[in-house]
């Protein structure tokens, strides 16, 4: 008795205990992309190359601040290191800070590009050229201040994306509308098995 029970609640539940979850599953949060690029970040070095480059900021929905930055290009006058040679952290409030992820004789790199106000998904931000600060020692010394730039996010439309779940769900339905469908069909035999 108590098995039949358990057997009938547990046929009952398990549809739609897997329906709340595919359904649940299709929209659990995404992460957001905004690229953003150095506009000319000028400096004062004889050679007056700008220091330029794009950046990645990838965040969750609500929380911009809580984001993490990747370099996909930069250019640093004065050296002709890859990416991957610097250590860069973004805070998207302050500044960005670049050096050198090794400790080596006779190179030094330590940037930090300051900027008014918090970045902006929507507007440039000005490079505060007062607590920015430029120092290149590779190969001979370059260094000085940086007099001048912004950062901008760059505005692209791009298409949304059908999250990976929502072939899942549809899957889903499909299931337990099959499982309906089987139900209404053993019931109309059961009925015309006991009618006679």
């Amino acid at each position: 008795m108590f098995n039949r029970f358990y057997l009938s609640v547990v046929k009952r539940a398990c549809p739609w205990a897997m329906a709340f979850f595919v359904f649940f599953s299709a929209f659990e949060a995404q992460a957001l992309t905004v690229d953003f690029t150095l506009d000319d970040i000028l400096t004062s070095t004889r050679s007056g190359n700008p220091i330029t480059g794009t950046f990645t900021w990838t965040y969750d929905e609500g929380t911009f601040e809580d984001g993490d930055g990747v370099f996909t290009e930069l250019s640093i006058p004065g050296t002709s290191r890859s990416i991957d040679e610097f250590q860069i952290s973004f805070d998207v409030k302050k500044n960005i800070e670049i050096s050198l992820l090794a400790n080596l004789s006779n190179v030094d790199i330590e940037i930090v590009i300051a900027f008014f106000g918090p970045l902006s998904l929507t507007q440039p931000v000005l490079v505060d050229v007062d607590n920015s600060s430029f120092l290149v020692f590779d190969n001979g010394r370059t260094g000085g201040l940086i007099s001048g730039g912004s950062i901008s996010p760059v505005l692209s439309v791009s298409a949304v994306p059908v999250p990976a779940a929502l072939p899942l769900f549809g899957t889903g339905l499909a299931v337990m509308g099959f499982i309906g469908w089987r139900r209404k069909r053993r019931a109309e035999i059961f009925h015309l098995g006991h009618s006679k």
